[in-house]
């Protein structure tokens, strides 16, 4: 997975380094946007209204129904079955002009993650985000608001109170709050791929 990511990041900004060529080219400013992403909390739908060449705003509508994965937590491996269903505000911040690829972005999120954990023995443990808004930061990388084809890459984390965890063991459900999987700080890593208008 990590490979995939790096390999995203890297055609991302030799894409962006072209997007920035075209855009000192002529004037292809989109005023809008849709686009798809696909990121560690499922996938979304992207609608984009761009103020300005440095500036844009998002409506995003997210979720991950019926994920699966195994994950390790101080030698105990539990199978994790996770749901996610969000709504996200976000603004995106393109501060450099000789580098117009290059994006900071700020928002908020509006949802539920779900996590249930069960171990070898059977046990069943819930670990759930509930807390609402939960801000998020992040870089980006090419998504320019130019006319057409538009690809971004984005890392950044979102920050909550930490999740409920609950279970039939007190010392698995401190192990599991002290995992950085269930912590406050969640990170994100998305690819998007969207058409400018």
């Amino acid at each position: 997975m990590l490979r995939v990511m790096i390999m995203a990041l890297v055609g991302t900004l030799a894409l962006g380094q072209t997007a920035l060529a075209q855009d000192s080219a002529g004037d292809d400013f989109a005023e809008y946007g849709v686009s798809v992403g696909v990121s560690p909390f499922g996938g979304s739908l992207n609608l984009n209204y761009n103020t300005s060449k440095k500036t844009s705003f998002f409506a995003v509508l997210g979720g991950l129904p019926g994920g699966e994965m195994d994950v390790d937590v101080d030698g105990t491996d539990y199978a994790v079955k996770t749901d996610s269903s969000w709504v996200g505000f976000f603004v995106q911040h393109r501060p450099f002009v000789e580098a117009a690829w290059f994006r900071v972005v700020t928002g908020i999120g509006i949802g539920t993650i779900e996590n249930e954990l069960t171990d070898p023995d059977g046990n069943v443990f819930q670990a759930n985000y509930y807390e609402n808004p939960v801000g998020y930061l992040g870089v980006g990388f090419g998504a320019q608001p130019t006319k057409g084809f538009s690809i971004g890459f984005d890392l950044g984390w979102l920050q909550t109170a930490g999740p409920v965890v609950s279970g039939p063991d007190a010392a698995a459900v401190e192990s599991i709050k002290d995992h950085v999987f269930f912590g406050n700080a969640l990170p994100n890593a998305q690819l998007t791929l969207g058409w400018n208008f």
